[in-house]
């Protein structure tokens, strides 16, 4: 019995570094992804002097610590978020063991949990989630069916086609929800993938994702509260002045992303007016409008004019659902047929 005890700690030890060790991949990943940068080729080096970073600097989580949160060159202050990224890779990886020892679905499940980790902090700090990421889960998922299929005795509530049935249900839906703006085209494409995934289990998984989006949505509204009040009445300002000089009945909806501005104009009838869009001075100043704004913040702003005056103003921050999502997908990926026979079992 301590035998086995033994080894199973070692092997869970093992897990947890192994995944440390990817998690400081993953932040090379994270950082040169939205870069079009390499990842294989050129050393880690400092951001802030530029000096390579030595090998017995690398070290996940411990190499932090000793340095004190300091470039040994510059001195100057690297983000904790690395290590986080390494930790949480790391524990990631010890759950997928825990839960799938040896079976086909540990290498999946660590792949997955990979993927989410990089694009949920690339759609933090850049409002987008990388296609090949989604095509990553989608992949998965793939396999995942053609595993079911093959399988001489799968389970009767995950079935191969049902996986399919899901899929395109989910994709629909969301689909919709994306065509009206209330998803973006990569949310779209992640729900869609892991519903290929995870089957049934992707309820689940939108439930926590929407509930954990909502919780963030609204923390971030109550954060920017103060800005959006702000920029509103500067807009409107400004607005008012255009609406004197340019009296037809027009829509302009903008957007403020990676610090600039970009407009659409459209009548009232939404027939886009490409050849009466916004003009160039305008853009101009709602870019200095929002300079003070940092760039990973993105704002989005739809302003209805009508007889020469402003008939609605709104401007909202746009929020990363991906972190959400993420969050949701790992849960489902690890617990989800436990979450659903434990929702349906209060019901029965």
């Amino acid at each position: 019995m301590t035998g086995i005890l033994a080894f199973d700690i070692f092997m869970c030890v093992t897990v947890f570094i192994f995944g440390t060790v990817i998690g400081s991949f993953l932040n090379v990943v994270i950082y040169r992804t939205p870069l079009h940068m390499s990842i294989v080729t050129g050393p880690s080096h400092c951001t802030s002097c530029g000096t390579r970073i030595k090998p017995y600097d690398l070290i996940p989580i411990v190499s932090w610590c000793l340095l004190g949160g300091k470039c040994r060159a510059c001195k100057a202050k690297i983000s904790i978020r690395y290590t986080i990224v390494e930790a949480l890779t790391g524990v990631m990886f010890l759950l997928a063991y825990l839960r799938f020892s040896a079976s086909v679905m540990l290498p999946m499940s660590i792949i997955l949990f990979g993927v989410l980790i990089v694009l949920s902090f690339i759609d933090l700090d850049h409002m987008q989630i990388p296609y090949w990421c989604t095509a990553t889960v989608a992949a998965l998922g793939v396999i995942n069916v053609l595993l079911i299929a093959l399988s001489p005795s799968p389970a009767p509530d995950d079935l191969w086609w049902k996986h399919l049935l899901y899929a395109l249900l989910v994709a629909v839906v969301a689909g919709v929800l994306a065509l009206f703006g209330g998803l973006g085209g990569g949310d779209f494409q992640l729900i869609t993938a892991a519903a290929l995934l995870l089957g049934v289990r992707i309820f689940p998984a939108l439930f926590i994702g929407i509930i954990l989006g909502a919780i963030y949505g609204i923390a971030i509204k109550l954060r920017t509260k103060d800005t959006v009040k702000a920029k509103t009445e500067a807009m409107t300002v400004l607005f008012v002045k255009r609406t004197e000089q340019h009296p037809d009945d027009n829509i302009i909806m903008g957007e403020y992303e990676e610090g600039k501005c970009r407009l659409t104009c459209y009548d009232v009838e939404g027939k886009k007016l490409n050849e009466v869009g916004p003009d160039p001075e305008l853009v101009q100043t709602l870019t200095e409008m929002f300079s003070d704004i940092p760039a990973n913040n993105e704002y989005i702003f739809r302003v209805v004019t009508k007889s020469g005056s402003i008939d609605s103003l709104k401007l909202q921050r746009r929020i990363a659902f991906g972190p959400a999502l993420s969050i949701g997908i790992a849960a489902s990926m690890l617990y989800g047929f436990e979450m659903l026979n434990f929702w349906l079992g209060m019901f029965s």
